[in-house]
């Protein structure tokens, strides 16, 4: 099979799935062909684009955070940064469940019944950025550059999600040595492996952009973490020019990108603005071109009617989840429940989202092929406080008891404020005489010293975003999201069962019903993870930038992996 246009959606790819297993199948070859750019031709621009983007210019972002790492390997904070610095295999497009070969990959063969298989054919010519500092600079990528970034992804002791790199392995726990071998490099322009058993969400894994491609030769120099600028070289549209994490980093074009003539841009500048108001107010005042915070429902409705900026609004993939850690209290059904019943969700939406939002599940709503119902899950999560205080009492807990809920500190988030959340929280189950007590902490330290190895009673934070169900459902597996073991100490092997079913299930008609059975134990469960509603973001730009496409459209048609097609009038 040969998709046109360089793109697959999941679905094809799942039906075609469907077909291949009946034994009626030949081997699957997604990718540029067809009607598209041949295997060796870069996409081109799409009219949208060639209308009238200019070179040259810059663009200032305002961002929350500091970035203490541009290392796509070890740290997914500076996501919105390190894919402009590094190429991928290919892009993923969330709107359309699309993938999109418009960088390192012209195809990806998966030839065998059971998709566990995949040839990797790579665009020759890639470019690696030059500097002098680069030990790979003037080079192009290789398939040993591939090889060599996914062991390091693999193996990196901070890397969020390993279960893929486990099943190329066939090992339970990272081995460098083991995915090496299991990594083959036919030719420099070939990259392939096998998977120890099907995984369905593989194909879209390897769009994220953990898996970015670092060269080879900074690998072999650098090892470890890149938390300065001394190594961090890609191939990606842009380079790194300034490093200061904590306030301002700049990148500038890479002007052997193999998109030429694009990015358009000269220069991209990152500021860290803590203050959501003193970004927004930035934004208004020219100060800023765009912001990466979400700008609010309110000052959202006023910058759409204003000619000087574009506005968009989008579901937000970031759902608040409450984890708790199965030892005492939480370690008993009861008290999990109490905690659930005292939640006022539909408080909630209108104190946190402006009345705009919807339940969660395990799975967030805006995945909505694979969300439970609306109406099942509100009546799945009702709010009631009285039937709460029985159940502590049944467990033992008659005047309730104290905790302490563990946060990440900032301002605000991209798009909400954890603190508001969390005291809304805080509230609820102070009515069921659980007092809890807020502890906040820095971003990298929650992640880091509190998640990861479970110190925590309660912890609360928004998860990162996903398009594809298997990375929530992973979480409330005995081996968790990391593949080799979750943070909460739960365990429930009909869930295992449930979520490795669905794993390898590529019907996508019996995928759901799996999902539904497993979600639904999950509720039941009342954790370990508690899921809280989501509902919009909106961001903003001055008009003078424009974008590609917008957050929340499909990307253009013929469009660069982004950062490469911005332009902006100002040039």
């Amino acid at each position: 099979m040969t998709l046109s246009q360089g793109k697959l959606s999941r679905r094809a790819f799942l039906s075609a799935g469907v077909t291949a297993a009946s034994g009626t199948g030949a081997a699957l070859v997604f990718g540029c062909g067809g009607g598209g750019p041949s295997a060796t031709q870069a996409p081109s621009a799409s009219s949208r684009l060639a209308a009238g983007p200019r070179t040259g210019g810059q663009i200032t972002i305002a961002r929350l955070l500091s970035a203490f790492s541009l290392d796509p390997h070890t740290d997914e904070t500076a996501a919105d940064i390190t894919e402009l610095i590094y190429s991928r295999l290919y892009r993923w497009d969330s709107v359309s469940q699309i993938a999109i070969f418009n960088d390192l990959a012209t195809a990806v063969e998966i030839p065998d019944p059971d998709h566990s298989q995949f040839i990797v054919h790579l665009r020759p010519g890639v470019k690696i950025h030059s500097d002098p500092g680069n030990p790979g600079s003037g080079g192009e990528i290789t398939s040993n550059d591939c090889k060599q970034s996914f062991i390091r992804h693999g193996t990196s002791i901070t890397a969020s999600d390993k279960r893929l790199s486990l099943l190329v392995s066939g090992t339970n726990s990272p081995d460098g040595g083991a995915l090496g071998a299991a990594l083959q490099t036919p030719d420099p322009l070939t990259f392939s492996f096998k998977l120890s058993r099907p995984f369905v969400p593989a194909f879209y894994q390897l769009a994220k952009p953990e898996w970015a491609i670092i060269p080879a030769k900074v690998i072999e120099k650098y090892g470890g973490s890149f938390s300065g600028p001394q190594a961090l070289f890609g191939s990606g549209p842009f380079m790194l020019d300034e490093f200061r994490g904590t306030e301002r980093i700049v990148l500038v074009r890479h002007p052997e990108y193999f998109l030429s003539p694009r990015p358009w841009l000269d220069r991209i500048a990152f500021e860290v603005e803590s203050s959501h108001a003193s970004q927004i107010s930035g934004l208004e005042a020219g100060r800023y071109d765009a912001i990466a915070a979400s700008i609010g429902r309110d000052k959202y409705r006023e910058l759409k009617e204003d000619a000087r900026f574009t506005a968009s609004r989008t579901p937000t993939l970031f759902n608040p989840s409450l984890h708790l850690r199965i030892r005492p209290p939480f370690d008993d059904v009861r008290v999990r429940e109490a905690i659930d019943l005292a939640l006022d969700r539909q408080k909630f939406i209108v104190a946190i989202w402006g009345g705009e939002g919807n339940y969660n599940g395990p799975v967030a709503w805006p995945l909505a092929q694979w969300v439970l119902p609306q109406d099942e899950l509100r009546r799945l999560y009702p709010n009631d406080p009285a039937r709460a205080r029985a159940l502590l009492e049944e467990a033992g807990y008659a005047d309730g008891f104290a905790t302490q809920m563990t946060i990440p500190s900032a301002e605000s988030s991209a798009v909400f404020d954890i603190r508001e959340a969390a005291s809304r929280i805080v509230a609820d189950l102070s009515q069921i005489g659980v007092t809890v007590t807020i502890d906040q902490v820095d971003l990298g330290s929650f992640v880091a010293n509190v998640l990861v190895p479970g110190n925590f009673e309660m912890a609360f934070s928004p998860n990162l975003p996903y398009d594809e169900p298997d990375r929530p459902l992973a979480f409330y597996t005995t081996r968790g999201i990391t593949g080799v073991g979750n943070w909460n100490n739960y365990t429930n092997p009909e869930i295992d069962g449930l979520v490795e079913a669905q794993a390898q299930e590529f019907a996508q008609q019996r995928r759901r019903d799996i999902i539904y059975e497993a979600q639904r134990l999950m509720i039941k469960e009342h954790g370990p993870q508690i899921t809280l509603p989501s509902g919009y973001e909106y961001h903003a730009h001055l008009s003078r930038v424009h974008y590609p496409y917008e957050a929340g459209e499909a990307p253009s048609p013929g469009a660069g992996p982004w950062g490469a097609d911005i332009w902006t009038e100002a040039a």
